[in-house]
């Protein structure tokens, strides 16, 4: 039986104890995070351990699932995962939801409908399980040839970066690049960087030149797997090719031990090339739509 639960309902350590039982838990699913992203947010729960958040907000008197700014993947996490347990909790997702624009996590099964539609995604990831010598054999020509610029004076890399001071550079730079960062989502990233800072999830890197900040990257890290969840650098972080620094010594310092590298993205082709240039190989992860809002203003989300 499939138990919905709302927000005054869950249980918060009963639920951080589930998601470790589910092979395919994410960061990005533990109950603070959700909390930071999500105030109110309810949950599915399953007599066999599976779970589904449910992170909603209101719109016009409409309430809806939506995909909150720094959350990569969400929707159903099991310990013994089936299309048939996936598709239940779809349809036990409660009726006044009648919006989802979400996106699932990559083992995730859904059949499509005349409500529900798909489209794919793209991440890619990097399993640190050799040598440092091994990795680096498969990094691309490219990547080869712009850590071999710097020559024998490599840009120092830091790892006491200031959460504060990531976020400024982000929003001067990638925040600004990018149009599609919604209202309070560089607020929730401070606060997401910081939380997890404070639980030992969390490793800011970067690359200073006369002491400001010109390139930075923030991994979270969380049972065996690393998420990159995001990076930004100026004009002179790209001058000095520091995010390809970044990068390369996190790898090297977690090389062997087994940890995946999530690279979190990219369908943008340049973040993509980058990624791989790397060794990463890519994968396919779903947004789902499913649309239920009476006419007219479901022509309107079309």
């Amino acid at each position: 039986m499939i138990r919905h639960l709302t927000h005054g309902m869950i249980d918060k350590a009963e639920w951080d104890r589930l998601l470790l039982r589910c092979p395919d838990r994410l960061w990005y699913m533990q109950s603070w995070v959700l909390d930071l992203c999500c105030p109110q947010w309810e949950a599915l729960v399953s007599d066999d351990g599976s779970i589904m958040p449910l992170i909603w907000r209101r719109k016009f008197g409409v309430d809806y699932l939506y995909q909150p700014y720094a959350v990569q993947q969400q929707g159903v996490f099991t310990p013994n995962r089936t299309r048939d347990t996936d598709q239940a909790f779809l349809n036990a997702v409660p009726e006044r939801f009648r919006y989802w624009d979400i996106h699932v996590n990559s083992v995730m099964h859904v059949r499509v409908g005349p409500d529900i539609r798909t489209t794919t995604a793209n991440t890619q990831d990097l399993l640190l399980d050799k040598d440092p010598s091994a990795l680096r054999a498969a990094y691309s020509k490219g990547h080869l040839r712009n850590l071999r610029k710097a020559g024998d004076n490599p840009p120092v890399v830091h790892t006491n970066v200031g959460v504060q001071e990531f976020v400024s550079l982000f929003d001067r730079t990638t925040g600004r690049r990018f149009k599609n960062i919604p209202q309070g989502g560089m607020l929730l990233l401070e606060r997401l960087l910081a939380g997890a800072r404070e639980r030992g999830q969390c490793t800011l890197t970067g690359v200073r030149e006369r002491g400001m900040l010109v390139a930075g990257a923030c991994f979270v890290e969380w049972e065996g797997r690393s998420i990159l969840l995001k990076s930004a650098n100026d004009e002179q972080g790209a001058k000095v090719q520091a995010m390809f620094h970044i990068v390369d010594r996190y790898i090297t310092e977690h090389a062997g031990t087994g940890v995946l590298l999530d690279f979190a993205g990219s369908n943008t082709e340049s973040t993509a090339r980058f990624n791989q240039g790397f060794g990463a190989r890519s994968s396919v992860y779903l947004r789902l739509v499913r649309n239920r809002l009476p006419a007219p203003i479901k022509w309107l989300k079309r």
